[in-house]
């Protein structure tokens, strides 16, 4: 499916740290940015976008780039339930089988914009196909917004807020449930840099866990990857 049609005489730019995103677009009138340092006014005034999109982006915008362009992010949960960080995984938890992708225009308040565009959006399956999933979602919504930008919404109903997930809650820890523990384990099943997968310790070692579906109803099987712990005091 094409996904992104031809222009004329416009840009955009994409934000995003992850190039898992960035590489599904290859059209000359779009312009990427995927360090935070070339997040300024002096790079973005020569390319004069028409809209600047965070399709996934880990940093606080500074204020005077949504002042002077419109930005419009992307976040994954119902809001206003579900503002802050690691949104998938926190719904996950709360046993949450599917999710609202929402297109929202930056302001001050984090994940606190208007909306433009809401889409249902599956989560079953590893983090790896969850994210999937919602960029090819992402791609349909930007070709929507592009084409037309609908009028914006004021988010409605009680505002909950999720704490973004630490690398250390990534170890297991306690989980007595099987169906938790699947859950525990695919939805850190993530192949993005700096994104620690599920862990446990023994001893000298490390033990990350991936890929893991159900033998039966008692009993999970997965890909393990073991290696010496780095912070070893020995």
């Amino acid at each position: 499916m094409r996904l992104l049609e031809k222009l004329r005489n416009k840009n955009f730019i994409i934000v995003c740290s992850q190039n898992f995103f960035v590489k599904k677009i290859k059209l000359k009138n779009f312009f990427f940015i995927t360090n935070k340092n070339k997040l300024n006014l002096k790079y973005i005034n020569k390319i004069k976008p028409k809209i600047i999109f965070f399709p996934y982006w880990h940093w606080k915008v500074p204020q005077e780039i949504f002042d002077n362009f419109l930005c419009i992010g992307f976040h994954t949960s119902p809001l206003p339930y579900g503002r802050g960080g690691s949104p998938i995984q926190n719904q996950i938890l709360l046993s949450k089988k599917k999710s609202t992708i929402c297109a929202i225009k930056y302001n001050k308040i984090i994940d606190g914009g208007n909306i433009y565009l809401k889409k249902k959006i599956s989560l079953s399956g590893s983090a790896n196909e969850i994210f999937e999933r919602i960029f090819n979602q992402i791609l349909i919504m930007i070709n929507q917004l592009i084409k037309k930008l609908p009028n914006e919404k004021k988010q409605k109903g009680k505002v909950t807020k999720f704490k973004r997930r630490t690398p250390d809650q990534s170890e297991i820890k306690d989980i007595k449930n099987i169906s938790k523990l699947f859950d525990f384990i695919r939805m850190l099943d993530l192949d993005f840099k700096n994104f620690p997968k599920s862990f446990i310790f023994h001893e000298r070692y490390k033990i990350e866990f991936s890929k893991v579906k159900f033998l039966n109803k008692e009993n999970l099987v997965c890909q393990a990857l073991i290696s010496k712990r780095k912070f070893f005091n020995k």
